[in-house]
């Protein structure tokens, strides 16, 4: 199999940029730890917060940073990158919304579900070693409490933002390959024996226990203050708990915490356009902090969206209404048989681009050569450059309103479920939901979810919560696919290095 593509050296000096350069914007912005000596370390609430900005390091478009807690100083790729091995391209390579035909030896098994223990390691499985992120974060939660020199409101503050992001990758990990054997106490931090993973019940017990206990201390939202916008807030805390209960199809508790959200009044569904020329669902990818959007990742051009670049073909030259943008990687691209699951009237389809003119001037669309469609998600576009600084959307208000629905239907069937959907349908100019059973209401939600939230990382965690994932694999022509896949495997080298005592996933060996 080939090598890993090289993404010319535009992006190699990003990526050299991208490892100084931490993707949050003013008050973010990355301290170098090691200047900070132990006589003057955690000495001031600029200390603690040098501290607590690496931990936002996974939560960027970063194409890769050094993580000098795991692997001996190993690069890793940040979880919401554009890259193949990541957090984001993970959860949605492998299902029917996005289509890799790469074989290179991340992308290949991951397309035709045929990875392993020892499929992935080091660079190649960036997300599995972010667990040292979590003892990273125990560890700040425990410098902070510990200063005396931090006044006790900046204290609560930052403890409760390290306790959401620990809960974060908590989650992530979770979401991937089940309970780990993660490090949340402090006493036994510089303890190097192994231990066994974390019952299922305890470590969702730990991160619902950790963000409920953030949720005080921390503020509602950060979308009318730029100065911190990138800093996790309630709106962050509580779309968490909301996933978690929604993975758990723990029903009532998950229409409790969408509610919440809901009764925050903070959060609101775009229906008119923000940006002159575009309809509503566009513009909200296009501008940041705006009323929908509860987290996004920070983007510049140091450390920037990558996303329109993995989807645009690399004879590209132009489009109607987009930017003379540089040509693409064409590493991924909508099928024609998911695209189709649109309305033709959808206004979604304005972020998704069928049809262009390549550097030979021929216009190439569905009949002329298009293997699928270019989800682009992000248009306003810098021209002739490979990146964009647009925002990395990660949560936003309609998939609250979409999950609200889910769990009303699966408790008591739709009847009550039509005012969280069709709200939804009626921004992208289609008609209401009407008429439905629970099992068809099911499919109708699953339908609106990756019509509406393609692109956004969420199609593998819905298709696993309908019970499709696998089915859905099969009927791809994906013959490998097999009912354990549902987790990825431990890599191998952990299982090696636990001499027994770290449990590998089902089907896996061990």
């Amino acid at each position: 199999m080939k090598k890993y593509k090289n993404k010319g050296s535009l992006l190699l000096s990003v990526a050299i940029c991208a490892l100084l350069v931490l993707a949050c914007k003013k008050t973010l912005q990355p301290q170098v730890l090691s200047e900070l000596t132990p006589q003057n370390f955690y000495q001031s609430a600029g200390d603690a917060n040098a501290a607590l900005i690496t931990l936002y390091t996974p939560f960027t478009s970063n194409w890769g940073s050094t993580d000098p807690g795991s692997s001996g100083g190993t690069w890793f790729a940040a979880l919401y990158n554009a890259d193949a091995r990541t957090y984001l391209s993970h959860s949605m390579i492998n299902t029917d919304e996005i289509e890799n035909t790469d074989q290179d030896p991340v992308t290949g098994p991951l397309n035709d579900f045929t990875w392993g223990p020892d499929t992935w390691s080091g660079t190649n499985e960036p997300n599995y070693y972010k667990i040292s992120y979590v003892a990273k974060a125990t560890d700040i939660i425990s410098a902070i409490n510990a200063s005396s020199a931090v006044p006790a409101n900046v204290k609560t503050a930052y403890i409760a933002q390290a306790q959401v992001l620990r809960a974060w990758l908590m989650w992530v990990l979770y979401d991937f390959y089940g309970p780990l054997n993660v490090k949340t106490n402090e006493a036994t931090l510089s303890d190097t024996a192994e231990t066994p993973r974390l019952s299922d019940t305890a470590y969702v017990n730990q991160m619902i226990n950790d963000l409920t206990t953030a949720m005080p201390n921390l503020a509602p939202s950060y979308n009318n203050d730029a100065n911190n916008w990138g800093r996790v807030s309630q709106g962050v805390a509580n779309m968490l708990l909301l996933k978690i209960y929604m993975k758990k199809k723990e029903w009532a508790q998950a229409q409790a915490q969408a509610q919440t959200i809901i009764n925050m009044d903070v959060y609101s569904l775009v229906t008119t356009p923000l940006i002159a020329g575009q309809t509503a669902y566009q513009s909200i990818f296009n501008t940041s902090a705006n009323p929908e959007i509860i987290y996004a990742a920070p983007a510049n051009l140091t450390s920037p969206n990558f996303w329109p670049q993995v989807v645009l073909p690399p004879d590209y030259a132009s489009a109607p209404g987009l930017a003379n943008e540089a040509s693409g990687w064409d590493n991924e691209f909508m099928p024609w048989a998911f695209y189709d699951k649109y309305d033709p009237a959808d206004q979604r389809l304005s972020t998704i681009l069928t049809s262009y003119t390549n550097t030979s001037g021929v216009i190439r669309n569905r009949a002329n050569g298009m293997p699928g469609a270019c989800p682009l998600k992000y248009t306003n576009l810098t021209p002739n450059n490979e990146a964009t600084s647009q925002d990395v959307v990660i949560f936003r208000y309609a998939d609250v309103l979409l999950s609200m629905a889910e769990a009303i239907n699966e408790q008591s069937g739709p009847a009550n479920a039509y005012q969280y959907i069709n709200p939804v349908r009626e921004r992208a100019g289609v008609s209401d939901l009407s008429g439905l059973t629970q099992t068809t209401m099911r499919q109708a939600i699953l339908d609106e979810r990756g019509r509406e939230l393609y692109a956004e990382g969420f199609r593998r965690q819905d298709l696993l919560r309908n019970g499709s994932y696998i089915s859905t694999a099969m009927a791809l022509g994906k013959a490998a696919a097999q009912p354990y896949d549902t987790l990825f495997p431990i890599p191998e080298a952990v299982i090696l290095q636990g001499h027994g005592i770290i449990a590998q996933n089902p089907g896996y060996g061990n």
